[in-house]
């Protein structure tokens, strides 16, 4: 998938996001969800849906780089 600059390090963090609400958590997880950090962005919502798919698809192991 062809990232943009801009979208290149929140991508990443989202990425990052989504690995650390995943893990296990004494009590409720209250940081930041990969699509929150997404919504800065600001995408349109076809662009938000193929974002989403990257940062699932990346953390999940399933899309290749």
């Amino acid at each position: 998938m062809e990232l943009t600059r801009d979208e290149r390090p929140v991508v990443r963090r989202a990425i990052t996001a989504y690995l650390e609400a995943k893990r296990p958590h004494k009590g409720q997880f209250i940081g930041p969800t990969a699509d929150q950090i997404l919504e800065e962005l600001m995408p349109t919502p076809v662009r938000w849906a193929e974002l989403a798919a990257f940062v699932i698809g990346t953390a999940e192991g399933s899309f290749s780089r």
